[in-house]
């Protein structure tokens, strides 16, 4: 198997799902006296009894957010060249953070399937812990990348608090039953300075049973609900709602899908007309985020949590 946090360091971030205590063994806690099982040797930490009343504060200004607010949160990161091949769904500003960390940084991934990225960011120099509701789906992959390191349940994650560096969680946001829960749990794990980095279906078909697709303002209440200072909240660039239509409707449409590309540019040409306006006069290009995310599939983040 890939190289990954050791034994002895993974028990050492691992808490209770249940009572929150610290773990000497994925077997039982020793506080509690919750049991657990395995499924082909992976620790499977959940607490069938887990219940939690969500809370958090609502005041009368975050009904609307105003548009300097807006444009503090929902900007662009800066352009970043990679020449090397990305792990699916990681933007190229997600992985400028996660190159750029110190060595040797505990990076957790919600939702990490077959543990794909878990070769990637241990070539950074970095322990990788990966996650997972379950294996039944990433079967083919288990055996190439590993699988999770633990199975559970992102709403009561099996760590301690201030564990972690950095969380990475990539298409999983619109599959969780209550994303304000899971948030708040991973502002609980991450140590105070860390990075959240994420994202969440906008305008992609329903698929997979998903709960919540969230619009830019959705995914910056989601963050700033949970104490998370926001760096940037964007659309993913070059996956239109129109390609993702196609893609993600059935057998028929999948090869269909020029045709919400072919809808897309047509649609960016009212932008594209404007910018060479703009170099006619040799004024400077605009990137219009708000024309690009009312048709985005989804909405990227990368957020921290602020230091003690």
């Amino acid at each position: 198997m890939i190289n990954t946090l050791p034994k002895p360091k993974l028990i050492d971030v691992l808490a209770c799902p249940g009572c929150k205590n610290p773990l000497s063994s994925t077997v039982k806690c020793d506080n509690c006296g919750l049991e657990f099982a395995e499924d082909s040797g992976t620790p499977k930490l959940f607490d069938p009894n887990f219940s939690r009343t969500v809370q958090f504060e609502f005041s009368a200004n975050r009904a609307v957010i105003e548009e300097q607010k807006l444009q503090q949160y929902f900007n662009y990161p800066p352009s970043v060249k990679v020449s090397d091949k990305l792990p699916y769904h990681l933007e190229p500003a997600q992985f400028k953070i996660i190159n750029e960390l110190p060595a040797n940084q505990k990076v957790l991934e919600i939702g990490c399937g077959g543990g794909q990225m878990r070769e990637w960011v241990t070539q950074q120099g970095h322990q990788y812990i990966g996650v997972d509701i379950s294996k039944t789906r990433v079967h083919d992959w288990l055996q190439k990348f590993g699988g999770p390191d633990i199975l559970c349940d992102a709403h009561s994650l099996p760590f301690g608090d201030n564990q972690v560096d950095l969380i990475y969680s990539a298409a999983v946001t619109e599959h969780l039953a209550c994303p304000h829960l899971v948030v708040q749990e991973i502002a609980r794990v991450l140590k105070p300075g860390g990075y959240y980095l994420g994202n969440v279906s906008f305008l992609e078909p329903w698929h997979d049973s998903s709960f919540f697709h969230m619009s830019p303002l959705g995914a910056i209440e989601l963050l700033t609900q949970a104490g998370f200072e926001i760096k940037y909240v964007w659309p993913e660039k070059g996956y239109s709602a129109f390609r993702s239509m196609f893609a993600m409707g059935n057998g028929v449409t999948k090869n269909m899908r020029f045709i919400g590309d072919m809808a897309y540019f047509a649609y960016s040409m009212e932008n594209n007309f404007k910018n060479l306006g703009r170099k006619i006069l040799k004024r400077p290009e605009k990137r219009d985020i708000k024309q690009a995310a009312k048709v985005s599939g989804a909405i990227f983040w990368i957020a921290t949590l602020p230091a003690e």
